[in-house]
């Protein structure tokens, strides 16, 4: 490490580095701010042995160098790693064997690169290069990617960072560097890159023009193509000249989809859908490109492009098409907190269409429910006073759930009904069951009838007058949840219990997920909504108890005793009838 005026910072990637690392050099050149002080004194805190040198600044690539020299025969390795950098996750060094390794900068899931960074020690390597250096060495060398759960976040708050007129000086020295030797394409890259930080948009898009002619590192030359219409952008430059600088990027690297990404910003921005959909289609097709390692924007292929897939969408009323494409993103992992949440609102925005389809007769389906040997769920439903209402709930059913063939029986309470609306459901519904109970019981006497007619191991009990909407192998990832989690007892099918659409998921640092289960959470009460028991936990505690004025509590009350939680998909996948 090399290091001017860090004290601000260097102690964050010291405890960082501290579990990988057995002896530490770092090269101060020239700090006033205390920065040798508090190495030394946090590096003996931390018990680990090192040196630090002072030696006066020059440039990055002597310095750099300088450094990796003073480090050899320290270790069998030597990590290379700026102040101001912190490591997320944990990588894995037990295995390597390499000579050297590059190393993820950045979010696995948003803007990434790799650098090489972990040197064999022994090997004549050095810097090369005033500013923006790389490595070489004079002997032949193996170099791999270190692979695993970790990145790097480069955090652009070291004491270089700060200095307001970094830009403007590495402007200068990469100019200096294009003067000397005219045809050194990487300082013509990094002088665009220099000029587009300070904002000087005329002169990053001559220098990205420049670049690309240069040829060689096809990723280089295909960034510098991108970045050409990211500069006309930034211009002013009419539209078509725009788009017609991003297809000649796409077109030399179809394997990155940044470029058709920004097309398809434009046009939504625009209100043009048709085409927004068009180029955010093909875009969203293109994989993560793996093996390039230059500034690769991975959200684009991860979910940013299907985002902007499913606005256009929306917009032209593909409704199944925009939900669906808002719950793939909504599954995952890396989104931000606002992203979130504007995308749930995206696709509540779809689900009225997709509850005029889910409530539909399904004429074809009405016989789908078969008693099998190996069917393990038994779902029971409470009707409410108004048929409508009973109709939509089984109608939802049988319309979203895509694993009916996990259900053992369809038991339905009807004893709201009349004699003629029952007899008009046993008709339209033949493969469920009705329950003989009076309508005098109250709710707690009849919710036992019910659990007594429950002979498979997993229950999802609706209740009355919901509706879901989301087509979904819902019984076997609220199945999947119960297998992972052996100390819940039920799982509900919405987030907090919701009875309408909130637009709102849970934070990530709750959320888990196992195999089929989606993303859910842990929670403390039963919940009142549709929710899905297993049985066998069900019976530990005693059941239901037909006599309590409050089910809910009471069962809130008894697995809590036995140690036993609930949990809730994070999702809404239903909503209560008005």
């Amino acid at each position: 490490m090399i290091v001017r005026n860090e004290a601000h910072v260097v102690h964050e990637v010291l405890d960082c580095v501290a579990p990988y690392i057995s002896s530490w050099v770092i090269v101060d050149t020239g700090s006033e701010d205390g920065t040798q002080d508090i190495i030394r004194e946090h590096m003996a805190k931390l018990g680990i042995p090192g040196e630090l040198h002072e030696r006066p600044w020059k440039n990055f690539g002597h310095n750099r160098s300088e450094a990796l020299d003073l480090a050899a025969g320290h270790a069998d390795y030597i990590w290379v790693i700026d102040a101001d950098d912190l490591v997320v996750g944990k990588p894995d060094f037990s295995q390597l064997s390499a000579d050297s390794y590059t190393v993820r900068y950045g979010h696995p899931e948003g803007f990434t690169y790799w650098r090489q960074q972990i040197f064999r020690s022994g090997l004549p390597w050095r810097y090369v290069g005033v500013v923006h250096e790389f490595v070489a060495c004079d002997e032949p060398y193996e170099n791999q990617r270190l692979q695993g759960d970790y990145y790097i976040e480069s955090r652009r708050l070291g004491g270089r960072n700060l200095d307001p007129q970094k830009y403007a000086r590495d402007r200068d020295l990469l100019l200096a560097e294009m003067e000397r030797d005219p045809n050194d394409s990487r300082s013509a890259f990094y002088l665009a890159q220099s000029y587009f930080d300070l904002g000087d948009f005329a002169n990053a898009r001559l220098w990205y023009a420049r670049r690309a002619e240069m040829g060689d590192w096809e990723e280089e030359v295909y960034y510098s193509l991108y970045r050409v219409g990211e500069s006309m952008v930034q211009l002013g430059e009419p539209w078509p000249e725009i788009q017609d600088a991003y297809l000649r990027a796409w077109e030399f690297r179809p394997t990155r989809a940044e470029a058709l990404h920004a097309i398809a910003c434009h046009y939504r921005k625009e209100g043009r859908y048709q085409l927004g959909h068009l180029f955010a289609q093909r875009a969203a097709a293109i994989p993560v490109p793996d093996a390039d390692i230059l500034f690769v924007y991975s959200a684009v292929s991860t979910w940013s492009a299907r985002d902007e897939l499913a606005v256009c969408a929306s917009n032209l009323g593909h409704h199944s098409e925009a939900f669906a494409l808002c719950r793939q993103m909504l599954a995952g992992q890396w989104i931000s907190v606002d992203d979130r949440t504007r995308i749930a609102v995206n696709r509540d925005f779809s689900v009225p269409a997709k509850l005029e389809i889910a409530t539909a007769y399904p004429a074809a389906r009405v016989h789908a429910i078969t008693p099998r040997p190996d069917a393990d769920v038994t779902i029971t439903v409470t009707c409410g006073p108004h048929l409508p209402g009973a109709e939509a709930t089984l109608n939802s059913i049988l319309n979203t759930f895509a694993d009916r063939s996990r259900i053992a029986l369809l038991l339905v309470d009807e004893a709201e009904l009349s004699e003629a609306e029952r007899a008009g459901l046993c008709q339209r519904y033949p493969s469920a069951q009705w329950l003989d109970a009076p309508f005098s019981e109250p709710a707690s006497a009849r919710l036992g009838r019910l659990a007594e007619r429950v002979k498979t191991r997993f229950w999802l009990h609706v209740g009355g007058d919901w509706r879901f909407f989301a087509p979904e192998r819902l019984l076997s990832r609220l199945a999947a949840v119960l297998d992972a989690e052996p100390k819940v007892l039920t799982v509900a099918v919405n987030f907090e219990d919701a009875t309408a659409l909130t637009g709102r998921n849970a934070e990530e640092k709750i959320v888990r997920r196992g195999i089929g289960t989606g993303r859910y959470v842990l929670t403390d009460s039963v919940p009142k909504g549709p929710a899905m028991f297993d049985t066998e936990r069900l019976a530990r505690i005693g059941g239901i108890d037909p006599d309590v004025p409050d089910v809910v509590a009471d069962l809130t009350t008894r697995a809590a005793a036995a140690g036993l939680r609930s949990a809730s998909l994070d999702e809404v996948l239903c909503v209560l009838g008005q």
